[in-house]
């Protein structure tokens, strides 16, 4: 089923794309996760002055997952990144968003996105991930994992909503 999706790297041709789509998972995703003024905060205008400020630095890898009817339907982004543990880890990736519509999720994308940054990463000579997700979005922390991830680390917050940390101490097992 996922293979009814097509993958690209994003541009900053895409950065409208991406606010609209950012913002409608956002929308779908935390209705019931986030204060209503966090919402009214989330403009399109706001979302695409992100996005462009993402392409400015050429350290931000974003990827756009298209259906079959050339509707985009999710997005990643990442980075590389250093991880201050005694040196023990080094250079990984921070995984900054990966955000599916609800009318794409159980089909397996969200799978493939994740393999699809772990290879990249790995091309990049990295070696671990890591991402924070909210607390209280349980789906997305099931997701994580049961794609290998840990959680780590202390508790988070993002504009006053907790967060956890999740990550994968070695990209080879991503997925596994």
């Amino acid at each position: 089923m996922a293979d009814e999706f097509s993958l690209r790297a994003a541009t900053v041709e895409d950065a409208k794309t991406l606010a609209a789509l950012n913002l409608a998972c956002w929308r779908e995703t935390y209705a019931s996760l986030l204060p209503a003024e966090t919402f009214a905060a989330l403009t399109l205008e706001e979302r695409l002055d992100h996005w462009r400020g993402v392409f400015r630095t050429e350290d931000n890898i974003v990827a756009l997952a298209m259906d079959a009817a050339g509707e985009a339907a999710g997005f990643t982004h990442w980075r590389a990144h250093e991880l201050a543990l005694g040196g023990r880890l080094g250079r990984g990736g921070e995984i900054c968003a990966i955000y599916l519509r609800r009318s794409a999720l159980r089909r397996g994308l969200g799978g493939r996105l994740l393999r699809l940054m772990a290879a990249e990463m790995r091309a990049s000579g990295l070696k671990w991930a890591s991402l924070v997700v909210l607390r209280d979005n349980l789906n997305a922390r099931q997701f994580y994992e049961a794609m290998g991830a840990r959680r780590f680390g202390r508790e988070l917050s993002w504009r006053g909503v907790p967060q956890v940390a999740y990550g994968w101490r070695d990209l080879r097992r991503l997925g596994r």
